[in-house]
């Protein structure tokens, strides 16, 4: 993966680029509007527990429950800016989304995509109301997006072996998620992969021993006022794996419409994994995160980093260019971003977000299966001329 690209080289259909998904992603930050954490209906969400931490900064708010308590780099950071503390998650929220949107494209450049299916790639993840649509309209979750940017920091500087940078990555993702920790198993699997243990493993356990002392740290230092222990986390969720319905919520509902794409391109799926096994492997560690707790499809966000750069390659190398197809991919993105809750202009009805997200889950994939039929039957003719 390292490698593919050389960072630093920014060119003309970058900056395009770049301009482009400024003005989409402002656009749906926008639409994707904001929560009423006033409502009734909202009281016993974390959104509140994050407010009160914030409102405590510089100091720690006693009465925040297990496991926010240990979350506590984003709140704390709010807290210290002067002024309102809802306005300061506001500008806090809005700045970092489009940092993340910004690192989310030259990440997927990094792993080689051209500028325009690397633009592609992040429209499709601004379009994902699980994800970018969450944390735009519950602004209290800038945990989420602090966690999703020291990711993108930690695989970096993994891949580049710059061990100082990923030390102080992984010191702030330990006190703000605990995904950030999974960097740790994923790193060791990089370096296997790469035959790069014997040289670099020392190096990588030395970079990794702070955050995971910060980690330890946190825990044994604050006292929650309350919240389940992670055995009773465990306890209380793992049952989702026997529920075909909430594993749908897992696996499916959090990628709608392109959730079947890598299954319909195997071949170039299989491709991308090839010497990649570290990101199936953090695939595979965050998709286990909703057995810890009462969410489903929020916490799948961080997988965004591998997926979606699959997703472009997919379209630039097996789709493109075929320019209808790349249209109703992202005609069916807007369409399932579109909410009943999520949004400023919102739906009429749960039922109504269902069906616009299950139809263009329906469209997309049908089409890119006789797309996929197509090109197969076009190569074993060529094959057989």
């Amino acid at each position: 993966m390292g490698g593919d690209m050389n960072i630093a080289v920014f060119d003309r259909t970058d900056r395009t680029s770049l301009l482009v998904l400024a003005l989409v992603a402002a656009t749906m930050l926008f639409l994707y509007g904001r929560i009423d954490y006033t409502n009734a209906a909202f009281k016993e969400w974390d959104s509140l527990v994050y407010l009160e931490m914030a409102s405590a900064s510089p100091h720690l708010d006693p009465d925040a429950p297990r496991p926010f308590a240990f979350r506590l780099l984003g709140p704390y950071l709010v807290g210290l800016i002067p002024g309102s503390t809802e306005n300061a998650f506001l500008a806090v929220d809005f700045a970092l989304s489009l940092l993340l949107v910004y690192l989310m494209y030259r990440f997927s450049r990094y792993f080689g995509l051209r500028p325009p299916f690397a633009c592609l790639a992040t429209v499709l993840y601004i379009f994902n109301k699980h994800f970018f649509g969450f944390t735009a309209w519950n602004y209290f979750h800038v945990n989420d997006l602090i966690t999703n940017i020291l990711l993108i920091v930690l695989f970096w500087s993994m891949m580049e072996s710059r061990w100082l940078l990923f030390a102080a990555a992984l010191c702030l993702g330990a006190a703000t998620r605990e995904t950030a920790m999974i960097m740790i198993p994923v790193g060791l699997l990089y370096l296997a992969e790469r035959r790069l243990l014997a040289r670099e493993g020392g190096r990588f356990a030395a970079a990794a021993a702070p955050g995971l002392a910060v980690f330890l740290a946190i825990r044994l230092l604050v006292h929650p006022a309350a919240g389940p222990t992670l055995a009773q986390a465990v306890s209380a969720h793992w049952t989702k794996i026997t529920s075909l319905e909430r594993m749908y919520h897992v696996l499916v509902n959090p990628f709608v419409p392109l959730a079947f794409v890598p299954a319909v391109f195997f071949r170039r799926t299989f491709a991308f994994l090839k010497g990649r096994l570290h990101l199936l492997a953090f695939f595979v560690l965050v998709a286990a995160t909703p057995l810890f707790g009462h969410n489903n499809e929020r916490l799948l966000n961080p997988t965004s980093l591998a997926f979606y750069p699959l997703v472009g390659f997919i379209l630039q190398d097996c789709v493109w260019p075929n320019r209808g197809m790349i249209a109703l991919v992202l005609a069916g993105g807007y369409l399932s971003s579109l909410h009943w809750l999520v949004a400023r202009y919102p739906l009429p009805s749960r039922g109504a977000t269902a069906a616009l997200s299950g139809g263009s889950l329906v469209v997309v994939t049908a089409a890119l299966v006789v797309l996929q039929i197509c090109r197969i039957r076009s190569c074993s003719r060529r094959g057989s001329s």
